[in-house]
């Protein structure tokens, strides 16, 4: 019986020396592996810098300022004016964010309160992300088509005191011809179309405030 007892406790122990020493293999393989694999990490971004470092990629950005004349309400022409924060990437691919307000002043009373008499004065504002690609960028004129979409917000005043408003959803496509005239300084004109979609505000709809518009702008920064 001790002879049995000395025998399980002796393949016990055996048992527990050859676990431990595959345990210790393990671990010496993963700590080689690990090595290895930071090794190469390390050399790797020694010959491939990180995105925004890489040789073919290019980082630049800009300011837009832009002024026209435009269907701002039932196709009634009126001016517009807005601003762009623009990022170039390789200096043909732009990512836009645009702002636009209409600096005519627009009298909606005969829609909203047919029956008022005074006149009723929309405040009308249009803010979204855009996308662009630049054809012919290392030229004197290039060509840019832009696609926008965003938010646009229609505010009045009625009754006196009480502000009514209505949030819509707004898509411009637009396209625009521009000279390059410094490395740091461009100008142009441009045509776009505003699709405003969104239920209607008393007797304002949201086409009313779709149109046509022209533009001329310049932009200052890196292209």
């Amino acid at each position: 019986m001790r002879v049995l007892l000395g025998f399980k406790g002796h393949s016990k122990a055996a048992f527990c020396y050859n676990r431990a020493v595959k345990s210790l293999w393990v671990l010496l393989f993963s700590a080689i592996t690990l090595s290895a694999s930071a090794q190469l990490m390390l050399e790797d971004t020694t010959t491939n810098e990180p995105f925004f470092k890489a040789k073919k990629f290019n980082s630049r950005a800009y300011v837009g300022i832009d002024a026209g004349v435009g269907q701002v309400y039932k196709g009634k022409a009126g001016m517009n004016i807005g601003f762009s924060l623009n990022w170039v990437i390789n200096h043909r691919f732009v990512v836009s964010a645009h702002y636009q307000t209409p600096s005519t002043q627009i009298n909606v009373q005969p829609a909203v309160v047919p029956y008022y008499s005074n006149p009723v004065y929309l405040k009308h504002h249009f803010a979204g992300l855009a996308f662009s690609y630049i054809f012919f960028e290392n030229k004197m004129f290039s060509l840019q088509p832009e696609l926008c979409a965003g938010w646009a917000s229609a505010k009045f005043e009625w009754p006196k005191d009480l502000y009514q408003r209505k949030d819509w959803g707004a898509v411009i496509p637009a396209v625009y011809g521009i000279y390059n005239a410094t490395p740091y300084f461009r100008l142009g004109a441009g045509l776009s179309y505003k699709a405003v979609f969104g239920p209607q505000l008393f007797g304002l709809k949201a086409m009313d405030l779709s149109g046509v518009s022209g533009l001329i702008f310049f932009r200052v920064g890196t292209f």
